[in-house]
């Protein structure tokens, strides 16, 4: 079983003293170096919610209205031309859901572990997270060296 995709994060990471402080949406964290088990990065993605959203909202509000609008002025009779424009804007709500799950909104989560088992993370945009994990790894070895 996979564990959901936790919201995207946004953050940095600065670096004063021997410590690393992390600021997120969450607020701001600090750890000692000396004080951190590991070091990492994970991709992460969502399926697009807002055109998943606008689909959902286009198939059930669109075609409703159409063919409400069309029933109650029931001129053309059961071939109207509004049931095809009504048809049209349901497949095009249903296009529009499924390229809303396929296009997924992707970033890179930097996630840092304490001994005491604490998760510090936040995200940078997607291919940054390793060079992250990298900036953060040359300053904690030049800590250590001085």
């Amino acid at each position: 079983m996979t564990q959901p995709t936790k919201p995207r994060n946004p953050g940095s990471f600065s670096i004063q003293d021997n410590k690393i402080r992390i600021q997120n949406l969450n607020g701001q964290s600090s750890v000692l170096f000396e004080d951190i088990s590991s070091i990492t990065w994970v991709n992460r993605s969502m399926p697009n919610m807002i055109l998943i959203s606008i689909g959902i909202a286009l198939l059930f509000c669109g075609p409703l209205s159409i063919l409400t609008i069309t029933s109650s002025k029931n001129s053309y009779g059961n071939d109207s031309p509004f049931n095809g424009l009504a048809l049209l804007l349901a497949i095009g709500s249903i296009g529009l859901i499924i390229y809303g799950s396929i296009n997924k909104t992707t970033w890179d989560d930097v996630i840092i572990e304490t001994r005491g088992g604490a998760l510090l993370s936040y995200s940078v945009d997607e291919g940054n997270g390793r060079s992250e994990v990298n900036n953060i790894e040359d300053a904690k070895r030049k800590s250590t060296i001085i």
